[in-house]
């Protein structure tokens, strides 16, 4: 009725069955994360526990760790009161919930775009849309929940529209989905994971979550507080970057704060018509960045806790306790607070150890990732394996004396091509110019085109290249041909067939 809406994020209470000083609890912080690979999940926590008692399934209470807010219709945070200087509209405590409905990313976007729920009956609902087993329960209607969905959208998208323009960058890379044979190993198919607004709906509210969550850990947990920090690129990194870009395009990129380099990737989505060029400058900018870390307040300066992606200047992980050990440490230290200051002081871990158990989960998440992306890579091979790719799109990404890598977009992967790799079909030229930048200059021995194989002399003539010469620069666009390596260790192969011909 005032304009303003309230908004819960509700988290399975993981704190509440994993109590300190338990085995689980140690097997938890061992584990630190769950890690999902390709063919399987290793879980941080036992099965009845994320399946059945931490699972939030529709029409049944389940204990849950909720932070509760008001918001009004342009993004920003509601006060508690009329007055300048009143606090935020904030609530924190532990409850009992009942979802009405369990809906996954797609049905939600169907409903965002208006495809089911536009005034129809239940009976007349689309299953294709809205499938049956997602639909409301408990007297709840689906008008109620589509009209609910729909509310939620349109205050994440004006809190996503803030965020970018208080400085928060975005460099999103591509997330590969596969489906796989009913053995649990062949790829079967393998696609880009589509990241829709229902996703961004979510992403909004746990990342303003994660962010109240610490600034009530920062007020009064103190030097115990749990956070996540995100420095500043490297510097050597950063500026390849931008020296590519001003010589390769003519554009000038602003590094020196998350909001003018996002501002300079939204000047060049605006001003270059070719989208796959900000793609692949988005691309370069992922390599200099730092990781993001867990840490306790007190043990690093004030100045330090920033997250320079979202440019904030606190943050923290509340939102995914059966998966990440930090956020069960969190929900812990968050309990605390509300119990008060004698909870806090007399709390299991103190600031030195939280600092540990942080350094712990950190090394253990960058174990974690690097065995993700190790089996993407593993049953990407596999896939092209038994699909190879003849023709596809490639960009150049970086020159080197004997190599460049190369950006396969379809794939979201970047590889690097070897010359040595090409002397049966390709003349190299590789060189140092005097401004001391790599070059390569490549040429087609014959008739055949690199990386396909001829069976016969009527097959090579159909096969001529249309080329005679292709100098290969930074976000230069190449026809590249994919496949799996022969020899180990399993890998992707891209091989050159020549220049990328618009169609």
């Amino acid at each position: 009725p005032d304009g303003r809406v309230e908004i819960g994020v509700h988290i399975a209470d993981v704190s509440h069955f994993v109590q300190p000083d338990t085995d689980v609890d140690a097997e938890a912080l061992k584990r630190a994360t769950t890690v999902y690979l390709v063919n399987g999940i290793v879980p941080m926590l036992p099965k009845p526990l994320c399946e059945i008692a931490c699972s939030l399934n529709e029409n049944v209470e389940r204990l849950a760790f909720s932070c509760v807010w008001k918001m009004n219709m342009d993004g920003t945070m509601s006060k508690k009161g009329d007055e300048a200087g009143d606090k935020d509209d904030i609530w924190y405590g532990r409850t009992v919930i009942k979802s009405c409905a369990r809906l996954d990313y797609a049905t939600a976007q169907n409903i965002i775009d208006r495809k089911v729920a536009t005034g129809e009956d239940r009976a007349s609902l689309d299953d294709n849309f809205w499938p049956r087993s997602r639909q409301p329960t408990g007297g709840h209607t689906h008008d109620q929940v589509a009209h609910d969905v729909r509310l939620m959208h349109r205050v994440a998208m004006a809190r996503r529209r803030l965020r970018f323009q208080n400085g928060a960058l975005a460099l999103n890379g591509i997330k590969l989905a596969f489906k796989l044979e009913e053995d649990g190993e062949t790829p079967q198919m393998c696609a880009p994971y589509p990241i829709r607004d229902s996703n961004r709906l979510i992403e909004e509210y746990m990342l303003l979550a994660n962010y109240l969550v610490a600034q009530r850990l920062i007020t009064h947990a103190h030097g115990r507080a749990l956070l996540r920090n995100h420095g500043p690129p490297l510097d050597n990194g950063m500026q390849q970057v931008v020296d590519v870009s001003r010589e390769a395009l003519g554009f000038a990129i602003d590094t020196t704060s998350s909001s003018s380099l996002q501002e300079s990737l939204s000047r060049l989505s605006r001003e270059c018509d070719d989208d796959l060029v900000v793609q692949c400058v988005t691309e370069s900018l992922m390599t200099p960045m730092r990781p993001a870390e867990y840490i306790a307040a007190g043990e690093i300066d004030g100045t330090e806790w920033a997250h320079f992606a979202l440019n904030i200047p606190y943050y923290t992980h509340f939102t995914s306790p059966i998966r990440r050990y930090p956020d069960v440490i969190v929900h812990r230290l968050l309990q605390a607070t509300l119990e008060g200051e004698e909870a806090v002081e007399g709390f299991p871990l103190d600031q030195r150890e939280v600092h540990d158990a942080a350094d712990h989960c950190n090394e253990m998440r960058m174990s974690a990732k690097k065995a993700q992306e190790r089996s993407d890579r593993v049953f990407l091979s596999l896939y092209l394996r038994k699909n190879p790719i003849e023709s596809t799109l490639g960009v150049c990404l970086g020159v080197g004396e004997k190599t460049f890598t190369v950006f396969v977009p379809s794939l979201g992967c970047s590889t690097r091509v070897f010359l040595q790799e090409h002397q049966d079909t390709l003349n190299v030229n590789a060189y140092t110019d005097d401004h001391g930048r790599r070059k390569i200059v490549v040429s087609p021995k014959t008739t055949t085109v690199p990386g396909q194989e001829v069976p016969d002399q009527a097959d090579a003539a159909v096969r001529r290249p249309g080329w005679k010469s292709l100098d290969v620069k930074v976000f230069t666009k190449l026809e590249v041909a994919c496949t799996c390596k022969v020899q180990p260790p399993i890998d992707v192969k891209v091989r050159l067939v020549g220049p990328w011909l618009e169609s």
